[in-house]
């Protein structure tokens, strides 16, 4: 019997540059968070005892500011090393960004897979073979897995993988593949990264990708970790047990304000839901985003003054929970009671106004003059906001066509909001 740890998407010393926007934000815990839960997987795999750690891309960023990053990921691979323990890596987009990475030799313990083509290590002692390979520029568009060789007999096989498969909303169509080109080579576990959100793609075999270690922003919601792979025998099902290993956790709490007629009962559900959102977060600190939707007659008092309702929001999270639960925004998408079906059957300014955006199409080939707007709008967003690791991918025409519902949705919401008497 052995253990391995599937990691993936580790981003040390993410920059987060977005967070000087946000008053109060705990910058400094979040700006750390990667590298804590980078420790927190290696305190793991001594805790367990793994014979080796797989780590399918983006361990870094792009390019370090300085060195430091470097040296903290060898102090790393050097406790692991102590006990023993290697890691094998293949570098996914973000790492094939960085240039320094390519002029410094790995640790002692610590194997890059090739770029050129895949290569297959063994591990004799454990019957293992891994088969892998590297990104070699930052935009890989060619299908890799098709040319990674075929099992080897009698050995546990593992595949090794940066990739979005058949292609996951919210990230770059890279290395693409399917799931039978994995399937096909026999392997008996498919160690995946690229894809920031836990997914079991196969049980038979295991095509698995495990997510990011820590969320970053409010797109990178839940717990976050790696997956700890016990293989009993060569030719049997492993099992797969998923470990938490971020140190703080992002949190989308919606509220449902239909039919709520005092703000009393606001501020009571509000509360409730900031309690549960801790109490999901197993004990550590919480960033969040509170969403209030919903048809209520309190639409007009929400809506009247955003901001000192946004203030009231985040100083009832402070009363709760203190330091341990930072708001990082407020949205308000609640409408009024007034009914979408009437407004549509107006013959008003209104109900003209509504059918147009009901009936608008959704294909952004058919709005004129929107590649104009989305090229503005790249120009004034921060980096973060449109990076291709899980932010707005502004190229993508499914993520414009999400985006153009969204703001179909939005209007008709605010039209619909019942004038002040």
């Amino acid at each position: 019997m052995f253990k391995f740890i599937h990691a993936a998407d580790v981003h040390l010393d993410s920059p987060l540059r977005g967070l000087a926007r946000y008053e109060s934000a705990p910058a400094e815990s979040i700006r750390d968070a990667c590298r804590r839960a980078f420790e927190n997987l290696v305190d793991l795999a001594i805790e367990e005892k793994a014979a080796f750690v797989l780590l399918a891309g983006d361990l870094y960023d792009g390019d370090w500011n300085d060195y430091s990053t470097g040296i903290f990921f060898s102090r790393q691979m050097g406790r692991l090393n102590d006990h023993n323990i290697r890691v094998f890596t293949a570098a996914g987009n973000h790492d094939a960004a960085n240039r320094i990475t390519k002029a410094l030799e790995n640790p002692p313990n610590v194997t890059m897979f090739s770029s050129s083509k895949a290569q297959t290590i063994k591990i004799n002692d454990l019957m293992v073979a891994i088969h892998g390979q590297s990104f070699k520029e930052q935009q890989v568009y060619d299908n890799l897995a098709k040319d990674f060789p075929a099992a080897v007999t009698g050995f546990f096989n593992i595949g090794l993988l940066h990739t979005s498969l058949d292609g996951r909303e919210g990230h770059a169509n890279y290395a693409p593949c399917s799931k039978n080109d994995l399937i096909s080579k026999g392997y008996q576990y498919w160690a995946l990264g690229h894809i920031h959100s836990q997914e079991y793609v196969s049980e038979d075999p295991w095509i698995v990708f495990p997510g990011c270690i820590q969320g970053r922003h409010i797109r990178e919601t839940g717990a976050k970790g790696c997956l700890l792979v016990t293989v009993d025998e060569v030719n049997t099902n492993p099992v797969i047990e998923m470990r938490s290993l971020d140190v703080l956790r992002w949190h989308l709490c919606a509220i449902d304000l239909t039919d709520v007629a005092e703000m009393r009962e606001i501020w009571d559900i509000t509360r409730k839901k900031i309690q549960a959102s801790l109490k999901s977060a197993e004990g550590r600190p919480v960033a969040m985003r509170i969403r209030y939707q919903g048809s209520t007659k309190m639409v007009n008092q929400i809506s009247a003054n955003p901001e000192h309702f946004a203030h009231e929001v985040k100083a009832r999270g402070a009363e709760i929970a203190g330091e341990d639960v930072w708001i990082e925004k407020v949205e308000n998408l609640v409408t009024g009671k007034r009914d979408l079906s009437t407004g549509l059957s107006d013959d008003s300014s209104l109900g003209i106004m509504l059918r147009e955006i009901i009936k608008t199409n959704d294909n952004p080939e058919d709005i004129y003059g929107l590649d104009d707007v989305l090229t503005e709008l790249k120009q004034k967003l921060p980096v973060e906001a449109y990076s291709d690791d899980g932010g707005l991918i502004l190229d993508d025409p499914d993520t414009i066509k999400h985006l153009i519902k969204e703001a179909k949705q939005m209007l008709i919401s605010k039209l619909l909001v019942e004038e002040k008497p």
